[in-house]
């Protein structure tokens, strides 16, 4: 049988001897899931807040005593406890730095029942609602405000307003790009260029200004009383029994 150069067994043509081109088999691209997202704006100093206190009246048994002693200033340094104003067992007198979910910082009593436990949960998340349109309709105002401050004057495509980010977050210069329309008198063809103008941010925040101040706590009592432990002077009666005084005789 006589073969071709078509023929599937090699020929001596050199056509016969090529390997055929491998084509480079692309991979599928992977879609990017969650980065078409619009970024969340972060959440607010006093929503941190209530969100930290509705979670610990949650979690917590009440038991817990703060690890860090309470405050036994009794409202004369600080505010009133607006969730626990006096503790029902030894009756002291409690301060918003002592948190509703620990125990009595003096006696350790529970300050919270079951009925009082789920009655401030829900004030909690009351209060969180109330604070997020607050501070919704806050920045709605204030993008209000930038627009009407822009008056009349067009705005150019490709140009947006800068978002307002909420009170805690600290705002960052935007990054805005300029096109060109440039016409040569010779040719009489236009070129379009692109610049990018890139802004220096600010210096970041210092350790010491990111930390939050520490509130002053007044310690507990001492367990022991301090009386006079010796007998008066009938003679001085106004002695200062606690010191020991030397009455020197005038001349």
């Amino acid at each position: 049988m006589q073969r071709t150069a078509w023929s599937k067994a090699a020929g001596s043509v050199p056509s016969d001897r090529l390997r055929p081109a491998q084509r480079p088999q692309h991979a599928p691209q992977k879609q990017n899931k969650g980065k078409d997202k619009t970024p969340e704006p972060s959440k607010s100093k006093a929503i941190r807040k209530l969100e930290s206190l509705a979670e610990g009246v949650r979690k917590s048994s009440g038991r817990e005593k703060d690890p860090k002693g309470g405050c036994f200033c009794q409202a004369r340094e600080h505010d009133l406890s607006p969730y626990t104003a006096i503790c029902r067992g030894c009756g002291l007198i409690l301060c918003a730095i002592n948190l509703p979910y620990y125990a009595c910082p003096h006696c350790s009593a529970v300050l919270l029942s079951d009925i009082a436990r789920s009655l401030l949960s829900a004030r909690f998340d009351e209060e969180i609602s109330k604070q997020v349109a607050k501070e919704e309709e806050e920045r709605s105002r204030v993008v209000q405000q930038a627009r009407d401050a822009e008056g009349a004057f067009p705005v150019l495509p490709g140009f947006a307003t800068p978002p307002v980010l909420s009170s805690g977050t600290p705002s960052r210069p935007t990054v805005q790009t300029h096109k060109i329309l440039s016409l040569n008198s010779k040719t009489k063809k236009y070129t379009v260029s692109s610049y990018t103008n890139t802004p220096v941010s600010s210096r970041p925040v210092s350790r010491a200004e990111s930390e939050v101040e520490e509130v002053h706590r007044v310690a507990a009592p001492p367990p022991e009383i301090n009386f006079v432990k010796r007998t008066p002077d009938r003679n001085h009666p106004w002695t200062n029994m606690r010191m020991e005084l030397f009455y020197v005789p005038v001349k």
